[in-house]
């Protein structure tokens, strides 16, 4: 996924969805910039507000459009609440988990980290970070890239 320039996005949606824009660097920037008497266009209605909050969850986990539609898609053909069946399927990717077992610092650095094929899911060389982690598969770095 090809990302354009990160700080624009993380004006426009008013979050930190990358690394970079968490830094107290940025966060005197936001409060030193003066604010546009113009009201901002569109994204005051419930539609605004939902594509508002897809493109933060598409933004964070680095998934492109498709991606993230593939996703929505698969978890509104399950039963039951559709929002914590997208929840689910986004953190058991690997690129998540081995964001979230701690082994890098950033969803950006785990994605590269898995693609580069440093991860082993038991035992066995991974360099896809939409793999679905299971429950009970053991996620490791692989004892070539451990230094």
């Amino acid at each position: 996924m090809i990302i354009g320039p990160k700080y624009k996005i993380c004006k426009r949606l008013g979050a930190s969805v990358f690394e970079k824009c968490q830094t107290q660097k940025f966060q005197l920037a936001e409060a030193r910039a003066p604010r546009k008497t113009r009201p901002k266009r569109g994204g005051g209605g419930d539609y605004g507000i939902q594509l508002l909050e897809k493109q933060k969850a598409r933004f964070t986990y680095g998934l492109s459009e498709s991606q993230f539609a593939r996703y929505a898609s698969e978890a509104m053909e399950q039963k039951g609440d559709s929002s914590n069946a997208l929840v689910s399927k986004l953190e058991s990717r690997l690129d998540n988990v081995v964001f979230r077992a701690g082994f890098v610092k950033t969803r950006r650095a785990a994605r590269q980290l898995v693609s580069h094929g440093h991860v082993t899911i038991n035992g066995r060389r991974m360099n896809i970070p939409s793999y679905v982690v299971k429950a009970g598969e053991m996620v490791g770095i692989r004892t070539e890239s451990r230094t």
